[in-house]
This record gives C-alpha cells, structure tokens and sequence, in this order.
C-alpha cells in the first residue's frame, strides 16, 4: 500500500528505477526508527558523498504526500513513518480479495508435483511435494498467474515390470477388489523379497540391481510392454486403476487437485526422438553396450548422463525429456517448475543442462524446488511394510488424534480439519529445503507456531464477530482524525498491511513457510491486540481516554464515542479474521468459526 508510494517518491528523487528500488526499501528492526527505510549506499558512488549526508540531504528536501507523515535521516538510512489513521481507513475497507494481485498478467506457470508410482501406495516421502505444490498453486493463482497443476505419475520403470509378474503370479482377486492398494503393496512386497531387494519408498532405487533372475524377469515385462504386448498391457492398465483409487482417497482428504494427471510412459517415444536427434547432433553418444549418454561436463569424464538404457528402452530422465518439450509445444509457459526431494537435484541439473545444448531456449525458465527430509520419531504408530510409512495411515492418525485433543480440551472443532491443516502447517512454515521433524504434540498443539492455533485464533475473532451482529458496526461512522489508536492497535493494522507484500514475495521465492511465519506472527499481534483492548466493552480498557488526550487510545468517554471505538475494533477484527483466511487459505488449510 505505502510502499509504492514512497518508491514513487524515490524514483523522481533518486532517478532510480522502480524495479532498484523495490529490492531496496527494508523494514527496520524497531518500528521506532520507521516503517519503511531507503539505504543510500547505492547513491553515494554517483553522488560523491557519503551516505550519510545524502540521507540528511532527501530528509530537508524531499516533499511528503498525505500517506507519509514524516521523513527522518538516521546515519545513512531514509526512514520513513507512514500516516496510520489513512493506513487505518484502508485496511478497515478491505474484502475477501485483499492480498490479491495482478502482477501474473495470466503468464502461465506449470508445476510438476506429487507424482506418485503407479503400483505402490503414496507414502510419508510425497507428502511434501504434493502439499508444497498446492500450496504454490494458489499462490500463483492468487498473484493472477495461470498455474497448472501436473502429477506426473510413474508409470513405467522397473517396478511396474516387478508388479507385471507378481500380478501374473500371485494375484489374489478377491483382495485387490476389497483394497488394493494394500493388494498391490503385497504384490510388490513378495517379489522384492524373492528378488532378495530392500522394500523402499524411493522411486526404483534398484532400477540398475545386478544381473538378478527375478530383476531380469522384471525387466523382460517391462520390454514387452514397451512394445506393446497386450497381456502385459492390460495388467498394467488394471495396476493403474487400482492405484488411483488409492491416491484419490488422499488427495480428497488433502483437498488437493491438479490440472492434468499424467503418465511417464506417454512421453518415452518423444523422448527417444530427443534422443536421436542428439546422437545425430554428435551432443550424444553410445556406449559399446549401446547405452545412450550426454556429458554434462566435457572437462570431467565421470559427468555421464545416461539418456537412453542398453536395450533402447527409456530412462527416467528420456521421459523427462520428452515431458518438457511436449509442455512448452502445449502450454508456453513462462516458468516450470519441478517440486521433489532436495536429492534430485543432480538429476534436474543435468535435464535442464541437456536441454539447453539442444536449443531448447525454455529451459531457462524450468526450476528445480527441492525439500528435505520429513522425519519421524518414536511415537509413528502408522503401519510401515519395509521402510514404507504409508500417507494415508498418517493423516487418518492425525485426525484420530485431533479429535482426542479437541475432547481433552471440551472444544469445538472439526477433526478433519484441525488434523490435515496440523500436518500442512507443520510442513508448510518450514523452508523447503530444510528437514522438518514431525511430532504429533507439536503439530497439534493449540499454542506456538502451529495450525490449530492459527485456526483457534480465527474461531476467537469469529466468535466476537458473533456476538457484535446485532449492533451493525459495518455501518457505523467513524472519524478516525479523533481517534487515538492503541500501540496494539497500530501494530496489528501495520502486520495486515504486509499481507500482499508477503504474498508476493512467497511466489517469487517458491517458499509458502514466508506465508506460514506472517500467518503466525498475525494472530500473536491479534492476540496482543485482544488481551490489551477490550472490543464489545472498550469502556473497561484502562487506558481509554476521559477526556481528549493524545497520549491516551480511543475517543472521549461518552456513550456515543465508546460505541465508536467498538465499531472502529470490530471492524478491526473483522479485517484481521479476512486477512488470516487468505493467509491460511494460500497455505491450503482450512478455518472454523467455532473451535
């Protein structure tokens, strides 16, 4: 809001360009030294004088608009203090699009996420790609881009071949009809265990295991379904409606969706073509296996990049190929970005790398967002089948044990809600890349950094809400040029100010925690704000003023004025209540007006 204000004063001031400046302006550590901040360093070589003395020099003569109140040179800092009764008349107006913004002009935005493995049951290691992906969906989507949602789902590899012959050999129907994801997971369970193979939640770890009789047969289906054998086709076919059944139900308890769901298969014939066409470019060459590789570093022989396996079948990274450039012919998009474990970011490093020496120009505008590790301790109680912890038994746990809160404490709630939003938030406001340490006390706790007390302090605001109904306060005139406001009250309408300011720079950093910490940081200015400023009754506030008296809040102490003051702090609350759904909306989670 005053941002722009002040970096349009700048621009005539300092002839610097609007896009300098944006990067520029700060936030200083105590609000007492301002609310916005320009450092002159930049100026100080084309200047010839220190910063210092140009910050005293804008502070003399820079002219103010009504929206700042004053300027003050400290060192070399120009520090800004905004005017916080107009702050005050904009924020008491806003509605449900606060915090929206136009700066996506539709550019479309692809995001590649979740993508679980046909065959197997999604475990704890999708949870973060498929909650962070949604969370930048509506990111994206609430800065006007164009997003699209892709789950890219692993069709193909050897564990599809793996399933191809447990399916043949071992299938129980009658339990692939009652669940089969946990049919589908025995299957897999067995070969692995005659293929003496580790059960793991990576995706084919085992891909290149040794020359095993088990991993041969494998592979040997999986070559037929390459070329088109009928039998092994329609396993796999029935491999891929049983399984999407299975992520269906987590995806309906997540209230996550996507604009296209796609295999890995349908783009191994494009990526071969790729491939061809690179060995014809002498980009690729063949191994005297006739293993197809790119070296992604010429002065570093060990820098191979297979794109191709010894028997013409496709790799991961062949399909990966093919998917890329399939994507940029269908949606031009200004941006793709791929959301997946930290771990393979060798292996999006090369893709682009590839790409980029194939001419395909896009692949400067494709981004790897990787994340760590969810870790669990002791207390997961969710079934675990190898080193599987399976996703769904986490988030049914969870409500489970949401729910046991909710009646420990004699509050109301819905489990659902108060369960999944825990698990989202936990993952949500830490940074992508660092390893998040889930513990169901923590997650659910009503107090600190964590979703239910966000949702709690909704459902307070709510409840004000609530009882102030019948007294109309939307309509109530307010003049705030006599208005006093509390230090809370200040504070609270500054941290709903820096709500699309935060929005903004959540998508151009890809990290939604930016979202979860302000989300935070709201409802303890809100909390500060209602334990010290009474709203139905303002009259019982302390330091409500008597008679009119500047360094006291509120208006003078008559009937008519402390109706005012109620007025002007519930729609205070009532602005606070938009802004947090926004926030925890962006972060896919869900309010409730009573808890």
């Amino acid at each position: 809001m005053f941002k722009e204000e002040i970096i349009k004063l700048l621009v005539k001031e300092t002839r610097l360009r609007e896009e300098e400046l944006v990067n520029l302006i700060e936030i200083p550590p105590n609000p007492e030294l301002g609310d916005y901040s320009f450092p002159c360093f930049i100026l100080s070589k084309r200047e010839k004088k220190a910063p210092n003395q140009i910050a005293e020099h804008f502070a003399k003569q820079i002219k103010l608009p009504k929206e700042i109140e004053s300027v003050r040179a400290t060192g070399p800092y120009l520090n800004f203090f905004i005017n916080k009764k107009i702050l005050a008349e904009q924020i008491l107006k806003i509605n449900s699009n606060f915090g929206k913004s136009s700066v996506g002009k539709k550019h479309k935005i692809v995001i590649d996420f979740s993508a679980p493995n046909i065959g197997k049951p999604m475990h704890i290691g999708h949870i973060r790609s498929t909650i962070l992906g949604d969370s930048m969906m509506r990111i994206y989507n609430f800065l006007d881009y164009s997003p699209i949602g892709i789950n890219y789902l692993g069709d193909t590899g050897l564990h599809i071949g793996k399933l191809i012959v447990a399916h043949e050999l071992w299938l129980d129907k009658a339990a692939l009809k009652k669940d089969p994801v946990q049919e589908l997971l025995r299957l897999y369970v067995k070969f692995c265990e005659k293929e003496k193979s580790e059960v793991v939640e990576g995706a084919d770890a085992d891909e290149e295991f040794s020359n095993n009789e088990w991993t041969n047969k494998a592979k040997e289906k999986l070559k037929l379904l390459e070329l088109g054998d009928k039998t092994a086709h329609k396993i796999w076919e029935d491999i891929q409606k049983s399984s999407g059944k299975g992520f269906d139900k987590v995806y309906n308890l997540l209230k996550v969706n996507f604009n296209e769901t796609t295999g890995q298969s349908k783009f191994s014939e494009k990526g071969k073509e790729i491939v061809m066409n690179a060995l014809k470019a002498g980009i690729a060459k063949r191994e005297t296996d006739n293993a197809v590789y790119v070296q992604i570093d010429k002065n570093n022989p060990d820098s191979k990049k297979y794109i191709l396996r010894s028997n013409q079948t496709a790799s991961y990274i062949t399909q990966d190929l093919g998917a890329a450039v399939e994507r940029y012919k269908k949606y031009k998009f200004e941006k793709m970005i791929y959301v997946t474990d930290f771990r393979q970011s060798g292996h999006f490093s090369a893709l682009f790398t590839i790409l980029k020496t194939l001419d395909f120009d896009f692949s400067d505008n494709m981004f790897h967002l990787g994340f760590g590790t969810v870790k669990f301790g002791n207390e997961i109680i969710a079934s675990r089948t190898g080193n599987i912890i399976l996703l769904e038994d986490v988030l049914n746990r969870t409500i489970e044990k949401a729910k046991e809160e909710i009646n420990k404490r004699k509050t109301k709630g819905d489990p659902t809600k108060v369960g999944v939003g825990a698990i989202k938030y936990i993952i949500l406001k830490n940074e992508p890349i660092k390893d998040v340490q889930f513990s169901w006390e923590q997650a659910l706790s009503f107090e600190g950094n964590t979703g239910p007390y966000q949702q709690y302090s909704y459902a307070r605001a709510s409840s004000i809400i609530k009882k102030a109904k019948s007294k109309n306060f939307n309509k109530a005139k307010i003049d705030l040029k006599k208005y006093n406001l509390a230090k809370e009250e200040i504070a609270l309408i500054k941290k709903i100010s820096d709500f699309p300011e935060i929005v903004i720079q959540a998508g151009d950093k890809m990290n939604p925690a930016l979202i979860a910490n302000y989300s935070h940081e709201l409802c303890q200015t809100f909390n500060e704000f209602y334990h010290n400023c009474p709203v139905l009754n303002p009259e019982k506030d302390k330091s409500f003023s008597v008679s009119p008296n500047p360094k006291k809040q509120g208006f003078e102490d008559d009937k008519d004025n402390n109706k005012e003051t109620e007025a002007f702090r519930l729609r205070l609350v009532d602005s606070f209540r938009t802004t947090l759904e926004n926030a925890l909306y962006l972060l896919g989670i869900e309010v409730m007006n009573e808890m």
